[in-house]
């Protein structure tokens, strides 16, 4: 691991970051507490690899946390980040249960993809109210209904590469999907 992000920042565009925080703002979060989630998520973006890096490499990181401690602005605020930085695919483990499963594709949805996918056609929400650029939509694969199984993944069909936004898959911890 080479530290990367304190000489990449300047040249970041911090689209996603900057719409997820104008969201918490509105929302009623403080600007203390803001300015503490702007902190954390960069120390830890920071200790993730360079997206841009070429060659193959691995990094993996997970949220833990107390009921009620922030776990949720933290990983949309990081995943926001990251994606700014360059990341394309994220995969959220969101518990056992459908429930939980379907409570965090919703903050997701809040926070950073912008779409509400509990309607059909899909609406704008959250992030995606504010400023809704369809050349910057992120894109999921799951939605407040369905989960990504073995069967979506066999009916895919194209490659992650291929998509130029970023990708966001809310998972249930299943070890067939898994």
């Amino acid at each position: 691991f080479t530290p990367w992000l304190s000489e990449a920042k300047a040249d970041i565009e911090w689209h996603y970051w900057d719409k997820y925080r104008n969201h918490l703002l509105e929302k009623g979060m403080g600007m203390q507490v803001a300015s503490s989630l702007d902190n954390v998520t960069e120390r830890i973006l920071a200790l993730a690899e360079n997206p841009k890096k070429s060659g193959i490499w691995e990094r993996k990181g997970m949220v833990v946390g107390h009921v009620q401690s922030g776990k949720t602005a933290n990983y949309v605020g990081l995943i926001s980040k990251a994606a700014d930085a360059g990341y394309k695919v994220f995969i959220v483990i969101a518990g056992v249960t459908n429930s939980l499963r379907r409570q965090t594709q919703m903050r997701i949805e809040q926070g950073f993809t912008g779409r509400d996918t509990s309607n059909d056609p899909f609406t704008q929400t959250g992030v995606g109210l504010k400023d809704h650029n369809p050349a910057k939509q992120p894109i999921t694969f799951t939605t407040v209904h369905k989960d990504f199984n073995k069967t979506a993944a066999s009916q895919f069909g194209a490659h992650l590469e291929s998509f130029a936004s970023p990708i966001v898959f809310v998972i249930k911890k299943n070890t067939n999907t898994l």
